[in-house]
């Protein structure tokens, strides 16, 4: 008799009560005082989307998922419902619910869903339908486009988009999607921090000193930062810059490209590049564009390396990103 799969409802809701500590210990931080409503919204709307993005790391439980997911009739009606419950509770309980918004980000996150469900289990590389969602999902976030579909507290958009993507993510390539040796593990083992730290120490003595000559870095730092500043630098690079861009630009990207050419160099390099474009945007004049983008490469294939050494496991590529991001906002920012 086969067993029924179930979801993993208790470590859910034990990582779900972490994240409300911890998202009290980050808005404290940060001095700010929202209303009641605001914190309500934070602690039953965004919570438990931190707490699903630390479930699925752990590999026997995002296992359970995938199972679960699977024994079900329609899994992307359930998962878009449920992360569409979220955003719109978050949105419900805060002022300027917009339903046309709404009925957008529901039927979008379906779509993206349901796409991945219909390419296939088990099928390797990237098709042209990957390549469509993954610009669906990703580019609205990196140029700031899906901040008007949010109605949530204000100033924690880009917080909950990022957070909300790389479950999206898992789920849609890891649950539905089912992308061979995918790489999304969040328990950590010693060769992931010595790879990290080796490739944060040769990056970091590479580019600081560029960095400095052309002046795209600045030292000493113009603010001195606390222990606990740090610590909350620390875990919101983590979990919401380092987490879902290694998640949509490694293990998505890079390990596709990986699956489809034996030309691992150049596989790299497109990949790196990506990245690196992503954050043309985030600079002033071309000149620091250009800087920008080139940094923002060569740190790619930093995070990529990392990834591909530590046999395609996620977490060396995201802590080697959260110590570079780290050293960048702390000492030469």
């Amino acid at each position: 008799m086969q067993t029924k799969s179930r979801f993993p409802w208790k470590l859910w809701l034990a990582w779900t009560v972490v994240a409300m500590a911890l998202t009290v210990f980050l808005v404290a931080d940060e001095g700010e005082q929202p209303a009641p409503l605001t914190w309500l919204a934070l602690l039953l709307g965004f919570a438990p989307l931190i707490g699903a993005q630390l479930t699925l790391g752990s590999p026997r439980a995002a296992a359970q998922v995938r199972a679960w997911m699977r024994s079900l009739r329609r899994p992307v009606l359930v998962a878009g419902g449920g992360l569409s419950g979220l955003y719109l509770l978050m949105g419900l309980l805060t002022p300027g619910f917009d339903p046309y918004a709404a009925a957008i980000f529901v039927f979008g996150l379906l779509a993206a869903l349901g796409t991945l469900r219909q390419i296939g289990r088990g099928k390797r590389g990237l098709t042209w339908a990957d390549a469509a969602v993954w610009l669906l999902l990703w580019i609205p976030f990196d140029l700031r486009w899906n901040y008007d579909l949010w109605f949530g507290p204000a100033g924690f958009a880009y917080n909950w988009w990022a957070v909300a993507l790389t479950v999206v993510g898992v789920l849609g390539w890891y649950g539905l999607r089912d992308l061979p040796a995918f790489g999304y593990r969040l328990v950590p083992r010693r060769r992931d921090l010595t790879l990290a730290l080796a490739a944060t120490a040769v990056f970091a003595a590479i580019v600081i000193p560029i960095g400095l000559a052309i002046d795209f870095l600045t030292f000493p730092p113009s603010k001195p930062l606390s222990l606990s500043l740090l610590a909350a630098h620390f875990v919101g690079l983590f979990l919401t810059v380092a987490l879902p861009e290694e998640l949509f630009f490694r293990g998505i990207l890079l390990h596709g490209l990986d699956q489809m050419s034996q030309r691992r160099g150049w596989m790299l390099f497109l990949s790196s590049l990506a990245f690196g474009l992503m954050h043309w945007n985030n600079a002033g004049d071309l000149t620091e564009k250009i800087a920008y983008v080139a940094l923002a490469t060569l740190a790619g294939a930093f995070y990529g390396w990392a990834y591909r050494k530590s046999g395609n496991n996620l977490l060396s590529a995201v802590f080697t990103h959260t110590f570079v991001d780290l050293l960048w906002s702390a000492l030469f920012r």
